[in-house]
């Protein structure tokens, strides 16, 4: 997958598809002579069969959902933290307007451009699954000068505290981001599918079918909407790559909304 999402949608997903569909119908031709031989008895094979595929198919469903299921939560919880840190930086920019000038300027500034480097440096890292670490220096000079800064009044006292909150938010909701950058499901699982996958296809094969028509039918149509589940299913495991991921549109936004040159 991360070698086809270099390739537009609409070649990888019929390539995929044609993919499984070709494996599943060349299982499906090797083994139709050997079946029709074995299945003399055809009460018995189908009984016997039957149960398999009953058993097989709720133990691969089950599989199928679980990790469709963890891929999406992934991704939501991704998506989460990302946002989590665009309402953080956003917070701070309006609050910082309250320092003295031209010292809140300067952080203003500091952290427009931290969000645009986030945009521009630390997403196309992360997409490649870099944890990027440009941004480190920037942040610190934000902190050191929020840190050396020295209230004067009671009101200043309160806007200070309450932007050194929104601060550790930010640093927490940063740290959450560039932790999530690697995040994917462990390999194993996708071995375990893709075997579960061609197992599939052996079990349609071995359904006795007078008509070869038919059976080519019946098995494609089910290997075509197991190939579109898991290219789907595998297309959001890395929630910063692939073709459904989370884009930096939210930090572009605020940039252009809320963060203007003055």
């Amino acid at each position: 997958m991360d070698f086809a999402a270099s390739l537009p949608i609409w070649v990888t997903m019929p390539s995929f598809v044609l993919l499984f569909l070709g494996v599943s119908w060349g299982i499906l031709l090797l083994v139709r002579p050997w079946v029709r031989r074995a299945a003399a008895d055809h009460e018995e094979w189908d009984r016997v069969l039957g149960y398999a595929m009953s058993s097989y198919g709720v133990f691969y469903g089950i599989l199928l959902a679980l990790i469709a299921i963890s891929v999406y939560e992934n991704f939501e919880r991704v998506d989460a933290v990302v946002l989590d840190e665009v309402s953080s930086l956003g917070a701070l920019y309006r609050g910082m307007s309250g320092y003295p000038e031209p010292l809140a300027l300067e952080l203003q500034g500091h952290v427009r451009d931290y969000t645009l480097s986030v945009i521009s440096e630390d997403w196309p890292l992360q997409q490649q699954g870099i944890i990027p670490s440009e941004g480190n220096a920037r942040v610190d000079h934000i902190q050191s000068l929020l840190l050396a800064f020295e209230p004067t009044s009671v009101g200043q006292q309160t806007l200070h505290n309450q932007i050194l909150r929104e601060y550790f938010d930010f640093l927490e909701a940063r740290r959450a981001r560039l932790d999530e950058t690697d995040l994917a499901l462990p390999g194993v699982m996708w071995v375990v599918l893709g075997i579960g996958a061609v197992i599939n296809a052996v079990m349609l094969a071995l359904v006795e079918a007078k008509s070869l028509r038919v059976h080519l039918i019946m098995s494609g149509i089910i290997a075509v909407f197991v190939a579109l589940l898991i290219f789907v299913t595998a297309s959001m495991d890395h929630p910063y790559s692939g073709y459904v991921n989370i884009s930096p549109e939210a930090f572009q936004n605020l940039v252009d909304q809320l963060m203007v040159e003055r």
